[in-house]
């Protein structure tokens, strides 16, 4: 808990068993199967980073899709492997002290390659209901090697106070995102604060605060995947009008799916 206090996030080496990950894994590549595929509602972001880039059903991305970066949306809405991953007992017990009440999934992103993301506050897109009462895990299902785009971080980058948009909340407003870069550039500057990155191994897991400003780096080899497991938490007891449905001692937001564009 004092490292976290201080760094706004833990390194978790080897915590998850190859079993759990090869069971993730399968299931991901069983989607692109086309049987699997005809018959799915999931939601996926396909050719990220390209002109090319949009948001589609799975049963209607082009097969090459899956040979770019892809970001499959909310998987743990279909799939048992995945909330007994993202809810497992020895996680949700971490999250319980670190939230200071039972974890709910808010949303889950699974990345085959680096996500190559601008660096960002995850507060800008999914704040929490109260306060800054957000924690989010990023799970390695394979080696990742430093030329395949890994999570890059700044430690101690969470006790920044949030930047204020207009409207007066913490929440992006896209006319003012260079206001928010700039702002959070001088202030990592000026706290002489160095970005680090997670070269993880297989089974380890990254958690890190709604503030740690944070980002995926370039991606130095694009014949090299990072295939990962992201995963956002609020407090459940912070939404009591949503949908909850339990899975141990956490919960998971059964909502709809993303929006696929018309």
């Amino acid at each position: 808990m004092a490292f976290w206090k201080t760094n706004g996030f833990l390194v978790l080496p080897g915590f998850f068993s190859d079993d759990g990950i090869n069971r993730v894994n399968q299931y991901m590549d069983e989607l692109w199967e086309q049987e699997n595929r005809e018959r799915s509602n999931i939601v996926i972001d396909i050719f990220v980073g390209t002109d090319r880039e949009k948001r589609v059903n799975l049963k209607n991305s082009p097969q090459d899709a899956r040979f770019f970066p892809f970001k499959l949306n909310d998987l743990y809405l279909e799939s048992d492997i995945v909330r007994n991953v993202v809810l497992a007992p020895q996680l949700v017990a971490i999250l319980r002290q670190l939230l200071g009440a039972a974890p709910l999934v808010c949303n889950t992103l699974n990345f085959i390659y680096g996500s190559q993301q601008q660096f960002h506050t995850d507060s800008l897109y999914m704040p929490a209901p109260v306060d800054l009462n957000l924690a989010a895990t990023w799970i390695a299902l394979e080696d990742c090697d430093d030329d395949a785009g890994p999570l890059q971080y700044y430690p101690g980058s969470h006790l920044i106070p949030p930047f204020r948009f207009s409207h007066g909340g913490i929440n992006a407003k896209a006319d003012e995102m260079e206001k928010y870069a700039e702002y959070m550039q001088r202030a990592v500057e000026s706290r002489g604060l160095r970005a680090e990155r997670f070269c993880a191994r297989k089974g380890d897991m990254f958690i890190w605060h709604s503030q740690l400003f944070h980002g995926g780096s370039p991606i130095q080899n694009l014949q090299k995947s990072r295939k990962s497991l992201v995963t956002h938490y609020w407090r459940s007891i912070d939404c009591p009008k949503l949908s909850q449905e339990p899975v141990g001692q956490g919960f998971y937001w059964k909502r709809s799916r993303q929006p696929v564009p018309q």
